[in-house]
């Protein structure tokens, strides 16, 4: 049984970003989400008996996202789950066709996943008893996503830490000039 989620890697640098950020314009709060751990989920599996593990492959194989750039300039707190998070004011549609696909074909292999409409954002904080004050200033970042991943959520005594299993690309909208210019192929 393996704890397990598809979501999106953000780039060490996108990361220590996102950590500078949340240390120079938020209060010292409890519970940090770990610098490591920052990305965005596409679709939360849970508990996964390793009899699903091909299943889980065989939806993300069957998936063809478009790659896409997200830009973070939002912040959120959901009282429910004690999560404060960052996120896109507006979501772009190869986002959300990515989510959506990946929901369809996880659920054609019959696994579920959470029923909700999708949000994507960046949880920065949990189990918070209360919103925290507004940020000094809004996040204005600008994150880019070529693949998708599969990661293993796993639980210690020192925390939870997540790993990647599995990364599939993403492709790059445009003809083979425009790619070419943009330094994208060889």
């Amino acid at each position: 049984m393996m704890r397990m989620f598809f979501g999106l890697d953000l780039a060490g640098a996108d990361k220590l970003a996102i950590d500078t950020w949340r240390n120079k314009m938020l209060p010292p709060l409890t519970q940090p989400v770990s610098t490591a751990n920052l990305h965005i989920t596409l679709a939360f599996l849970g508990e996964v008996p390793s009899s699903h593990y091909e299943s889980v492959f065989m939806a993300a194989r069957q998936v063809c996202g478009q790659a896409f750039d997200l830009h973070i300039n939002q912040t959120g707190y959901w009282s429910k789950p004690k999560v404060y998070w960052i996120g896109p004011a507006s979501i772009p549609d190869e986002l959300l066709d990515l989510a959506r696909q990946l929901r369809s074909q996880l659920a054609y292999q019959g696994l579920s996943t959470d029923p909700r409409p999708y949000q994507p954002h960046i949880s920065l904080f949990r189990k918070l008893r209360e919103n925290p004050p507004a940020p000094l200033c809004e996040p204005d970042m600008q994150l880019s996503f070529k693949s998708f991943c599969l990661f293993e959520s796993h639980s210690s005594s020192s925390g939870v830490n997540y790993r990647v299993l599995e990364q599939w690309p993403l492709t790059v909208a445009g003809s083979v000039r425009e790619r070419l210019a943009r330094g994208e192929l060889d």
